[in-house]
């Protein structure tokens, strides 16, 4: 049986190891999420790149639908796509 003082040693490496995963847990998520956060970033500065260049988005649309009606089919189903994931991505994220 162990004594009160090698209980309270255990319990302190138990505790300090347990920090020592916790900051390796932490450091390993912050590197998976970082590549994730960047793709927000560049898709955060696109929406306002196109927030203030409605027109050219509009001319480069209506160009697409005359000249590639099924390639614009193909594009907006990737573009849904994209704005699906995109959107599981923030939910698990979770709040700010």
């Amino acid at each position: 049986m162990l004594t009160d003082e090698e209980l309270a040693l255990k319990k302190r490496y138990l505790q300090l190891h347990s920090a020592v995963l916790r900051h390796t847990l932490a450091q390993q998520v912050s590197g998976t999420l970082a590549p994730v956060s960047n793709a927000h970033e560049r898709v955060q500065a696109v929406g306002s790149w196109v927030r203030r260049h409605p027109v050219l988005v509009a001319g480069a649309a209506l160009t697409l639908v005359f000249w590639r009606p099924r390639g614009l089919s193909l594009l907006a189903e990737r573009a849904l796509w994209a704005w699906q994931t995109f959107q599981r991505v923030q939910s698990l994220r979770g709040p700010r």
